[in-house]
Formats: C-alpha cells, sequence, structure tokens
C-alpha cells in the first residue's frame, strides 16, 4: 500500500497484566495478539495488522504515521528510499518473448497455439505508446494490423494482455473511431473475431453465438463515450 493512499490509521493497545510484583505492567503475548493497527485507505481498502511483540506494533505504527503524514513531495518513500540499483535493475528486468512463452502463446498444441508474437512496431511506428512486441492472433497478418490500427485511437488496437491456461485470453485496446456517421472497419472486426476465436480448439469462431461468452468491457463513464463519439471518436 503506497503512504498517500492511506486515509487513517488507528493503534488499539491491547490490554495489560500487572507483575507479581506490581512494579511494572507488562504485555504477555496472547495479550500482545489482541493489539493491533486498523489501517483505512483513501481506495476503501481496510487493512489490520497484528504483532506478537507489543514493541513492534508500536514500531510501525510510528512508521506509518511519520511517513503517511508529509508535509512535502520529497519526504515521501520513495525520495527517501536508498537501495543498490544494481541489485533493482536486476529484478525489474523484463523479456516480453519470455513472458509470452510462459503463457503458452505460439506454442503447437497448447492453450496459446492460435496466437504469435509480432515485432510490427519495434521501432514504435505503429503505436507509441505500446511495446516494441505485442501478441495477436496468429491468423491475422501484420498489414491487417496496420490498417486496424488506423480504426482505434492513438493505434492502440487489441492486443494480447494475459493468457489464461484454460484458453480464455484478456485483450485490451483503445476506443474505436465510429463517429457519428458510424464508421466501420473491416480489418478490425476481422482481429476482433479472430481474437473470440483463438479460445476455440479449431481457431474458428463458433457457429452457434450461445455457445461462448465473450464480454467487451467499456471502462469509460457514459457521458465520456457520447461526447467522443460526437468528435469522431467511439
Amino acid at each position: 500500500i503506497p503512504y498517500p493512499m492511506i486515509h487513517s490509521a488507528v493503534l488499539v493497545r491491547p490490554p495489560r497484566r500487572d507483575s507479581d510484583d506490581n512494579i511494572q505492567a507488562v504485555y504477555t503475548e496472547e495479550r500482545a495478539l489482541e493489539g493491533l493497527i486498523r489501517i483505512r485507505c483513501h481506495h476503501f481498502l481496510f487493512v489490520t495488522l497484528q504483532c506478537t511483540d507489543i514493541r513492534r506494533l508500536y514500531d510501525v505504527f510510528a512508521t506509518v504515521k511519520h511517513l503517511a503524514c508529509v508535509g512535502s513531495l520529497e519526504q515521501l518513500y520513495a525520495f527517501d528510499y536508498r537501495s543498490d540499483a544494481a541489485n533493482d535493475a536486476k529484478a525489474v528486468e523484463y523479456d516480453a518473448h519470455a513472458e509470452f512463452r510462459r503463457m503458452g502463446v505460439g506454442v503447437a498444441g497448447g492453450v496459446g497455439q492460435h496466437w504469435r508474437v509480432s515485432g510490427i512496431n519495434r521501432e514504435f511506428q505503429l503505436c507509441a505508446t505500446y511495446p516494441p512486441v505485442v501478441a495477436i492472433p496468429a491468423r491475422i497478418s501484420d498489414t491487417t494490423l496496420t490498417y486496424a490500427a488506423r480504426y482505434r485511437s492513438k493505434a492502440r488496437l487489441p492486443v494480447l494482455s494475459y493468457l489464461h491456461p484454460n484458453g480464455a485470453s484478456m485483450t485490451r485496446s483503445s476506443q474505436p473511431m465510429v463517429g457519428l456517421k458510424q464508421a466501420r472497419s473491416v480489418q478490425d472486426e476481422k482481429l476482433v473475431e479472430a481474437i473470440v476465436a483463438t479460445s476455440e480448439p479449431t481457431g474458428m469462431v463458433p457457429r452457434f453465438r450461445n455457445e461462448r461468452n465473450n464480454i467487451i468491457i467499456d471502462a469509460r463513464p457514459t457521458t465520456n463515450a457520447v461526447v467522443n463519439r460526437a468528435i469522431g471518436a467511439g
């Protein structure tokens, strides 16, 4: 949880038990577990922390209080954190080809046999905000992708984001450039149809539409979608 996302943190102290000589109050391990920290975040996530060591519980609460209540950006944890740059660089190293292979993209006889990896965006000429390599249906050519991208806002055409072991896929794209004249793109429709067919063993769209559930989700507010259509988008 990023510290700026924390709305409030409440420390609930555990009940104390007096020692035999009644000089000091001590916390047993069982009683320490009754103490906790309740964290409430701005995005309605609630977290409860418990610890058998009451002193460590107090330390955690003090740390959260110090880092969550800052007076300037320079006091945020991202600016204060110092680490070994070499180890960090190794930890975040990402290989798109290896990740696609892990999901089974392009593996013959596997769930991703109807997908392939394309390097059409190697120089970011097709879409400036997409990675150099993307996963697309195997039966769609790079030429089709070039024309389909023209129908999408900022050329963000539908590409694979995640492939489940059962063959179901999740793809993302920007809005189609439909406009008030209800413009269409044959290449874009072929691309969407091919994506739907990738979960089929034959790689073809089912004859009856009720055989599969394919969901298209528009995450925009309705008002935004209507306004965008009026200015030539979708």
